[in-house]
């Protein structure tokens, strides 16, 4: 147990230092960014460009393959494509979700 001298406590207040490094304003604790949680939407723009990329993508193999057979593989497109054709399915499933979740919220009485 220690003990505190009269110039350490003022009143109820007692002056706290930390022990361990790892602790609050330590010299090793972790760095905390300014916002660590990103909004829903700008995770949902995100994930629209990432998919409309692949559809980018596909298209642009499928094109390079139609004009030039010999330089692209066909499994490279046809990969592409099944990427590009998943990532719409997935993103049409989560918009589905999204908006029943929303309208069973509206509905809660």
């Amino acid at each position: 147990m220690e003990i505190y001298s009269k110039q350490q406590v003022i009143g109820e207040n007692i002056g706290l230092s930390t022990q361990n490094k790892m602790h609050i304003n330590g010299k090793n604790a972790p760095v905390k960014s300014d916002d660590p949680v990103k909004p829903f939407a700008e995770v949902l723009f995100n994930a629209v460009d990432q998919v409309n990329q692949l559809q980018l993508d596909s298209n642009n193999l499928e094109q390079a393959w139609i004009v030039a057979p010999d330089q692209v593989d066909i499994h490279q497109v046809m990969i592409a494509s099944e990427k590009a054709r998943m990532s719409v399915s997935f993103m049409k499933t989560i918009v589905e979700k999204a908006i029943k979740a929303y309208n069973d919220i509206m509905m809660i009485r």
